[in-house]
């Protein structure tokens, strides 16, 4: 489960980055329609990343 954890963390990086530099850059050239669908990844991303923190705290790592 500690594995679990630290890839949800790595994942909601990453959503929530190219969530927020796509959907600002797609905004800022006109295309809201995937501006809008870029920016949905930021709050999945930061789901992703509270669940990955939460499993990563419950969990020891298996040695």
């Amino acid at each position: 489960m500690h594995r679990f954890g630290q890839l949800a963390v790595y994942l909601g990086i990453l959503l929530v980055a190219v969530g927020l530099v796509g959907g600002f850059t797609a905004m800022f050239r006109d295309a809201d329609g995937l501006a809008v669908n870029l920016l949905v990844l930021v709050p999945l991303g930061f789901a992703a990343l509270l669940t990955g923190v939460v499993v990563t705290q419950l969990h020891r790592p298996s040695e």
